[in-house]
This record gives structure tokens, C-alpha cells and sequence, in this order.
């Protein structure tokens, strides 16, 4: 008896493994159609591969910055009507990744963009825009002297 559940513990660890693999290689492929979908500016598209993979991981910030950033880039082409109906889920996407890394500058440079081109009604806003420069001055003082010259010139 004891042999029998030894051999099923050890089918159910092997069987487990195996679908653990499958998973991973299907994300990863996930992953690069979604680059390729964005590389070629077909953003609508990335953004909803991106979508996918951010419900099967949603702590992962690549996942969710690349998210963020497809779905900017699909809101920033479309008629200003269609902009406003989605700036503030384009910025909530874009503060969920915020959350998960705050110290990535090229997050931190579209979080700047965003809240400076974004009015405070939608999620915007001059006081989030100075927020971003100070957390980028936390962690480079170059970067910070930049984020700055930028809203200033803004």
C-alpha cells in the first residue's frame, strides 16, 4: 500500500512539472507574438496579447508595464473622444505597474508624460507630475535633473 501511494505522489510531481513546463513555454510564446504585435505598431492587438498575459500573472511589471504601454500607444492614436473615454484606464494601467516597480525610469518617463498631457479629472496632473520627478531624483539624481528640465519645459 505504502509503495502505491509513493509511485502516485511521484506520477502527480512528474505530471505537475510537466504542465508547469507547458505553461511557461506557452506564456513565453505569448510574450513574443505580443512584442511582435507591438514592434510592427499593431498596439490594439499587443494590448489585448498583453491583457492575456497580465490575468495569467498579474504581479509580473513586464507584463503589466508592456500592457500599459501597448494600450497608451492604441489610446494616443485614436480620435480625442475615444482619448478621453480611456485616459483614466490608461492611467490606472499605468500606476498598476508603478506599484510593481517603481524605480524603472522609463516607467517613471511615461508616468511624467502622461500626467503632464493627461488633465486631473482623467488622472493627471501637475502635483502627480512633480510626485514622479521627486521618486525619479530618489534613485538618480541625472535622471531627476532631466525629468525636471522636461516639466519645465512642459
Amino acid at each position: 500500500m505504502g509503495k502505491i501511494k509513493l509511485v502516485f505522489i511521484l506520477c502527480s510531481i512528474i505530471l505537475n512539472a510537466q504542465t508547469e513546463q507547458k505553461n511557461t513555454k506557452i506564456i513565453m510564446e505569448l510574450e513574443k507574438f505580443g512584442d511582435s504585435l507591438f514592434k510592427s505598431s499593431n498596439f490594439s492587438e499587443a494590448a489585448l496579447t498583453y491583457k492575456k498575459l497580465v490575468q495569467i500573472n498579474p504581479s509580473s511589471f513586464d507584463f503589466n508595464f508592456k500592457y500599459a504601454s501597448a494600450f497608451g500607444l492604441e489610446v494616443e492614436s485614436m480620435p480625442r473622444f475615444q482619448q478621453a473615454k480611456n485616459a483614466r484606464e490608461m492611467v490606472k494601467l499605468f500606476e498598476k505597474a508603478y506599484l510593481l516597480n517603481s524605480k524603472d525610469i522609463d516607467l517613471n518617463r511615461a508616468l511624467l508624460e502622461i500626467y503632464l498631457k493627461v488633465p486631473r479629472f482623467f488622472g493627471g496632473g501637475n502635483k502627480k507630475a512633480r510626485d514622479i520627478i521627486q521618486n525619479i531624483y530618489s534613485f538618480s539624481k541625472d535622471e531627476g535633473d532631466k525629468a525636471q528640465e522636461f516639466y519645465n519645459k512642459f
